[in-house]
């Protein structure tokens, strides 16, 4: 679990930076490596803002070459937590309920794991290329079309080839 204990922190405006372990972010450690948050924490006795931004290195896959390479996302994100009976009124009025979570009782960790790790996987891009992928030339034809001699391995290749050699 990734948290912050408030119950020791005076009110006002705290920065920190956790370095939290893939698991304890609840991700795969396999994919994402070298997390970082930094948090900016407005702590007050009725309500805590936490901001933070997340930085991981992920291990992605590339599209075109489907060799493996290391990205760097990043994402921020910020949660208002509540007290309970504050969570309804914060929640119509922020527009959204899940940027608004009430508030552990003292003592207790506020957990960031699921926006962290919900950010961090937001962060993950869509199109997953590696640097310089774009520029090798792809392979587009397989095989060949005739044997050895030069005949055609199968008549049903002749319309086809005929078909290529026109565009």
């Amino acid at each position: 679990m990734l948290g912050i204990e408030t119950a020791t922190l005076p009110p006002g405006l705290h920065e920190m930076t956790l370095t939290p372990s893939a698991e304890e972010a609840e991700l795969d450690p396999e994919v994402f490596s070298d997390l970082s948050v930094e948090i900016r924490l407005d702590h007050e006795e009725q309500r805590d803002l936490v901001a933070f931004t997340a930085r991981a290195t992920a291990t992605l896959e590339c599209d075109r070459t489907l060799e493996p390479f290391d990205q760097t996302v990043s994402g921020s994100y910020a949660v208002l937590f509540v007290l309970p009976e504050n969570l309804d009124r914060y929640a119509t009025e922020e527009g959204g309920d899940e940027d608004v979570r009430p508030l552990p009782d003292p003592g207790t960790l506020l957990d960031l794991t699921d926006p962290v790790r919900d950010t961090l996987l937001l962060a993950l891009p869509t199109r997953r290329v590696a640097p310089g992928a774009e520029d090798e030339e792809l392979q587009v034809q397989f095989g060949t079309l005739t044997d050895s001699d030069g005949h055609p391995m199968d008549p049903r290749w002749e319309a086809l080839k005929k078909l290529r050699d026109s565009q």
